[in-house]
């Protein structure tokens, strides 16, 4: 008899397959921080870059918006200077005209506590280079031709300009400045409020406030004065030299083609050689200083002028026919 033996069989779970599933679980543990990490990684990018961009945007608004932009004047004068063809306008300044006004307006913008005011007879081919130049103080420009002013102003709006109806003529030179003398006392004062004045040298339609003003720096490079029927200089000087009289401290006063004889002797009359400070080619450079109402000379050194020592209108003719 065969004795059956019961054999009992266990099954043990195979090591391989222990490794599988460990290997599984270690894989989704991976898996699931690597998603975690580039979730993370991902947005924090995304913050970096907008936060980058957003300080790049207030960067530039900073930068640029901060600035102030390059003024008008300037970009105009500079526009019209690169366009224009000097060598066909006459009677420009030179080099050196333009940077002996140029150093005194810099001056006068940097050591004056208010703006500086800067009154020029002439609208010429300099204009928007005084405008530029003393764009933070205040430029007013005197034309004698209404059409001129008015078309100028309408193409660059932020100049402030007046034309004048001038009476006088390049001709009249001496008989005005012997006028000029006869009513010293009176009409032609050196120091007076020029609204109120009839005297025939005086510029006296402005509006008032450029009378009131206080003018630190005077250009006078107009009217025109190449013809003998031309309104000449002689009222602009005269002005010029009562405006520079009537106020509190020192006037500089340039005077353009100083070298022509009605700049010349009428700067002489109302500006006054002890006043001369510099003159640069064909430019007159005078301090005017104030003066007491009560005096009623315009020069220290008063000399008299006679019908018999004053040059006829003949001879300024001849002269000014000569220099065309």
């Amino acid at each position: 008899m065969k004795s059956s033996n019961t054999k009992l069989i266990l099954v043990h779970p195979s090591s391989l397959h222990k490794q599988l599933a460990s290997h599984r679980v270690w894989f989704l543990v991976f898996i699931s921080f690597f998603t975690l990490a580039f979730t993370l990684t991902l947005i924090t990018t995304k913050e970096t870059i907008t936060a980058a961009a957003s300080s790049a945007g207030t960067f530039s608004s900073t930068t640029f918006a901060g600035k102030s932009p390059l003024p008008r004047q300037v970009f105009d004068a500079l526009v019209h200077y690169a366009s224009v063809n000097t060598s066909t306008v006459n009677s420009r300044m030179s080099a050196a005209e333009l940077g002996a006004i140029a150093a005194v307006l810099r001056r006068c913008n940097s050591h004056s506590t208010t703006p500086c005011n800067f009154l020029v007879f002439g609208l010429t081919h300099e204009t928007l280079l005084w405008s530029s130049l003393n764009y933070k103080g205040r430029t007013v420009f005197v034309g004698d031709n209404d059409y001129f002013v008015s078309r100028f102003e309408q193409k660059h709006p932020e100049i402030e300009a007046y034309d004048v109806q001038f009476t006088t003529k390049v001709s009249e030179l001496y008989e005005l400045l012997k006028y000029s003398k006869e009513q010293i006392k009176k009409e032609c004062r050196p120091v007076q409020n020029l609204l109120f004045t009839d005297c025939k040298l005086a510029i006296n339609d402005l509006p008032n406030n450029i009378y009131d003003a206080v003018w630190d720096v005077i250009l006078i490079d107009g009217p025109t004065g190449f013809l003998p029927t031309a309104p000449g200089r002689m009222s602009a000087i005269f002005t010029a030299g009562v405006l520079a009289r009537s106020k509190r401290g020192n006037t500089d006063v340039f005077v353009h083609e100083f070298d022509r004889e009605v700049e010349r002797v009428s700067s002489q009359e109302f500006l006054c050689k002890e006043n001369l400070v510099a003159t640069v080619d064909t430019l007159g450079h005078f301090v005017v200083g104030e003066m007491d109402s009560k005096r009623f000379e315009f020069c220290r050194n008063f000399e008299e002028i006679s019908s018999t020592s004053s040059p006829s209108s003949t001879k300024i003719t001849n002269l000014l026919k000569h220099r065309l």
